[in-house]
């Protein structure tokens, strides 16, 4: 596994203010500032502390223990807090001696000395109980529940102190304290994070701006617009500044980082900094800058922005030296220079001549002089920052070279033991166990067969550790660890044994595996989509060493788990697509469906038993009606396959090359990928190939694939889906052919025109299919949503631009009054055919295109099939010309119409029109038939 090298925001900030009030009382209340995170790294809670002045040698004291506590002498901070709590003992001054000993447990939690924290907490605590009920009690009351739920929080207690801080808001509620309410809330968000409870952590955090915001949780926060943000945000900063609002409005800002809105995280921490300038905080400043800096940095690891990494590298880099040269606390300057390291070894893996620099770096930081609290934020610091030591070797062994002044491996195996150790004296398990798969996999890394034995010692502690919890998102990357470690030691029975349970626990996390910070899970394509590609790969191998005596019913059984795994893969990868968990399972046997259809699973594997890394094997599985699944492999190579995609990508693009350029490809892979299943397909009597694809194969219409005599489309209807599970059956003769027709013909928001849209919407309207047609700015969301609620229809028809892309937000439909994103069309048509208790059975894409570069592009039309909620849908992978789209279209609805007379399904509906314009000479080149394509439900 590939450590994650990310640190977070980690800020401790003490602002210190003086408040007077009726009594001559201390009453120092607390006020956790919060800097957003979650596991495998805390962030630091900072704390203002507020106190009111008080008579003689009291005062003094308290005066002499704030100024020390601000300019962090913390020791002779809690020496003095010792003395006050000693003089308000001797006047028997139990209010302002609870508050001494709070702050006396402050300061001791920022040394690290938890058990002299938590007694001195209990101590006022318990001296509080004894007090008759006032205002004054209530509020030190609420201020020593603070205290002791950021000291449950920082020993792993979450559970606990979420509890405490829920008490302290109750009182916070009663004395009418709405800004110590404010702040309250923003710890529990805080630590609902470190719970995993991230949607309730936002509508918690919300409902500290509801009133300049407007909305109530997350779902709603992520359907504003850019623009509609941006308006609500500069309400917010027109006020005057608050530590309050600025700490809140920040941890908005890391939150929609943490659930996967980086974008959305910009514009509210770069508002976030105006507040805290115009507060005139260095250290608030400080803080977001740090938090810019994590933005930018995901932003940069972002697909969708990879034309622009190096300008958010940059940003980030900027944002972590603005952050160390602003703050005057060592502890964030640590943090930003830590955080701008692993920045630099992170863009040392896309540039070399950014290791030295790197390196230059990490010597600048004076290496000795980095200290770690002994506290759970420290422990986090230590192992993150032995990834990063870790990384540095490598990327130097990668260069040949050794550096003396580097660390070697026994100190970062010593740091990460003393984290280990530190974590378990904690009692924080999560950290003990991250700290305890670090060394096992830094052993990993190293690899010998002594190594390696240490690796499964260490990664085996760790799960024993977690299995006390429950926490399937961190366990599930010990497993898949497992798994390596046993399949490098050559134990492939036990290593599928440890994938499944990774994947197991993937499973049980399909509800909530997006909302997971994706700092922690990395990114699903590095370290979510392996350990399914990884299990799949094993299963098959696995299947085919058996021997033959096993190898039936075994062999049979590993061919199954592997489909099941590809399948779940394409619904992991819907689900994160959509960065919500909308994809249900609905497991299908093919039989069940149609008895004279194939389901052809191919996937995509590196050839791990062969010694060039170029070579890659392309798997086959094929899923018989009443058969057990049958697997087909062969062998290539990785840049041809690629450079044959590419290639074919280009042909199909453009009516201009001939069948003589283009056949060759096209027969490459129909050699790869129907030849070896032919004879099957024809002793079956296949009538429809259904393909499940696999990364690249996505992005070429299987139409195309030629035998040398005929295309594939002459021989099977052919129809996609992300898998059996998402399959919905209804015949296409049991369906009501009645549609809604909508389109835009003239230019629009930049678009060119469509003049043929016309011809097309009137070609349904003549066969009675269509009951009113939507043309230009009657193509409205308002007008489609009363057609879909006022009229008893099964299809809806749209001839727009729209573009799939492999992010959510870049894939869109073009209506009249707006661009609508996949996730605003699944909405606008699931919220009325739930109204009206009937399903769309067809969805009609015309003049759509993939995104430009995108090579996951063809994910934005799954994502659109699966989230309109129509059984089917059918679009064009290119733009292609308007002329025969329409004659295309006018033969698919007579197809249709008809269906209850020829017995056809969809998918055979959608051959018969491909084939009337290749047979049309004017249409024969496969640039004008083969980019419709069918997904879903083919009957």
């Amino acid at each position: 596994m590939k450590p994650n090298r990310s640190l977070f925001n980690r800020n401790l900030t003490n602002q210190l203010k003086r408040i007077y009030h009726k009594r001559s009382l201390f009453l120092a209340v607390l006020l956790f500032i919060f800097a957003s995170t979650a596991p495998p790294v805390i962030a630091k809670v900072s704390q203002t502390t507020q106190i009111v002045q008080t008579q003689s040698d009291a005062q003094q004291l308290v005066n002499q223990a704030t100024q020390l506590y601000r300019s962090g002498q913390l020791q002779e901070a809690a020496v003095v807090w010792e003395k006050a709590v000693s003089a308000f003992s001797a006047q028997k001054d139990n209010l302002n001696q609870a508050m001494a000993l709070s702050n006396l447990s402050l300061t001791y939690q920022q040394l690290g000395q938890w058990e002299k924290a938590t007694k001195a907490n209990q101590q006022s605590l318990a001296l509080l109980q004894t007090q008759p009920r006032s205002q004054d009690k209530q509020k030190i009351l609420a201020q020593a529940l603070d205290i002791q739920g950021y000291l449950q929080k920082e020993v792993g207690q979450f559970t606990q102190s979420l509890e405490s801080w829920q008490q302290a808001a109750k009182i916070y509620s009663q004395i009418k304290e709405p800004a110590k309410l404010a702040q309250n809330q923003i710890n529990q968000s805080q630590v609902m994070q470190d719970m995993g409870l991230f949607p309730r952590a936002c509508k918690t955090l919300l409902e500290v701006f509801n009133q300049e915001l407007g909305v109530s949780d997350c779902q709603e926060f992520s359907q504003l617009s850019s623009e509609e943000l941006t308006a609500k945000l500069q309400k917010i900063t027109s006020e005057s500044p608050s530590v309050t609002k600025v700490i809140g409005l920040r941890g908005l800002g890391e939150l929609l980082r943490f659930i996967g809105q980086p974008e959305q995280s910009q514009l509210v921490l770069d508002r976030t900094l105006i507040l805290a300038q115009k507060l005139n905080s260095p250290q608030e400043q400080a803080a977001t800058y740090v938090s810019i800096g994590n933005t930018a940095k995901t932003l940069a690891e972002n697909e969708r922005v990879r034309r622009r990494r190096e300008t958010y590298y940059q940003q980030a880099v900027d944002a972590y030296m603005q952050a160390a040269k602003l703050t005057t606390l060592p502890t964030t300057r640590q943090q930003a220079q830590l955080n701008q390291l692993s920045l630099l070894l992170k863009q040392a893996q896309y540039d070399p001549e950014k290791y030295q620099q790197a390196k230059a770096f990490w010597l600048s930081l004076n290496p000795q002089d980095l200290k770690f609290s002994p506290s759970r934020t420290g422990v986090y610091e230590q192992i993150n920052y032995a990834q990063s030591l870790a990384e540095l070797i490598q990327l130097e062994n990668s260069q040949q070279k050794q550096d003396s002044q580097l660390p070697s491996f026994d100190e970062i195996d010593k740091t990460l033991a003393e984290a280990a150790t530190q974590a378990k004296n904690l009692g924080d398990k999560q950290a003990e166990a991250y700290a305890l798969g670090n060394r096992g996999a830094l052993y990993e890394q190293r690899g010998s067969k002594e190594d390696l034995s240490q690796a499964e010692k260490f990664t085996r502690q760790a799960l024993n550790v977690l299995s006390s919890l429950e926490s399937p998102y961190i366990s599930y990357q010990y497993f898949w660890q497992l798994g390596r470690i046993r399949k490098a030691q050559g134990d492939i029975p036990d290593a599928i044994a440890a994938y499944t349970k990774a994947y197991n626990a993937l499973q049980s996390l399909r509800s909530d595996l997006v909302a997971v910070n994706p700092e922690v899970q990395f990114s699903f394509r590095s370290s979510v989509e392996p350990v399914y590609r990884q299990l799949v790969e094993l299963e098959l191998e696995y299947a085919q060493s058996l021997k033959a005596d096993k190898k039936e019913q075994e062999s049979q059984k590993r061919l199954t788990q592997a489909r099941n795994v590809l399948e779940s893969l394409q619904l992991a990868e819907l689900n994160n697509f959509f960065r919500e968990a909308c994809v249900e399972a609905n497991p299908q046997q093919i039989d069940q469906l149609d008895t004279s259809a194939a389901v052809v699973y191919p996937i995509i594997l590196s050839n791990q038993q062969q010694s060039d890394s170029d070579v890659e094997r392309l798997e086959v599985i094929l899923s018989l009606p009443k058969q057990a699944p049958r697997l087909y492999s062969t062998t290539l190579k990785k840049q041809e396959l690629e450079e044959t995609v590419e290639q074919i990508q280009s042909f199909l693009k453009s009516p201009e090359p001939t069948l003589e350029q283009s056949l060759p490809y096209y027969q490459k892979v129909y050699d790869w990928l129907i030849r070896p299943l032919q004879q099957d397909l024809e002793n079956n009597k296949i009538k429809t190939l259904v393909f499940v694809l696999d990364e690249k194969l996505r992005n070429i219409p299987m139409s195309v694939l030629h035998d040398g005599k005929q295309y594939l489309l002459q021989k099977y209807a052919i129809a996609l889906t992300p898998g059996l599970q998402l399959i919905n059956p209804k015949p296409l003769t049991d369906i009501n052919i009645k549609a809604i027709t909508a389109g835009i013909s003239e230019p629009r928001e930049g678009f060119e025109g469509l003049p043929q849209v016309k011809q097309e919407l009137k070609q349904i309207e003549d066969l009675g299919v269509a009951t009113k047609l939507l043309l230009n700015d009657k193509f409205t969301t308002k007008e489609v949503q009363n057609q879909i609620l006022n009229s008893d229809v099964s299809i809806i028809h749209l001839a727009t631009h729209a573009q799939f892309s492999s992010i959510a937000d870049d894939t869109f439909i073009l209506f009249w009054d707006q661009r609508m994103n996949v996730k605003q069309l699944g909405n606008l048509l699931r919220n009325n055919t739930l109204t009206s208790g009937r399903p769309i059975e067809l969805l009609v894409l015309s003049a759509c295109e993939t995104a430009i570069g995108d090579q996951r592009a063809t994910l934005g039309l799954a994502g659109v099939a699966v989230r309109s909620g129509a059984r089917s849908t059918m679009a064009t992978l290119w733009s292609v010309q308007d002329n025969s789209t329409a004659k295309f279209m006018g033969h698919l609805y007579s197809q249709l119409e008809q269906a209850k007379k020829t017995k056809i399904n969809k998918a055979q509906a959608l051959q018969q029109a491909q084939l009337a314009l290749l047979n049309d000479q004017q249409y024969s080149n496969p640039h004008y038939w083969a980019p419709f394509v069918v997904v879903g439900n083919w009957q």
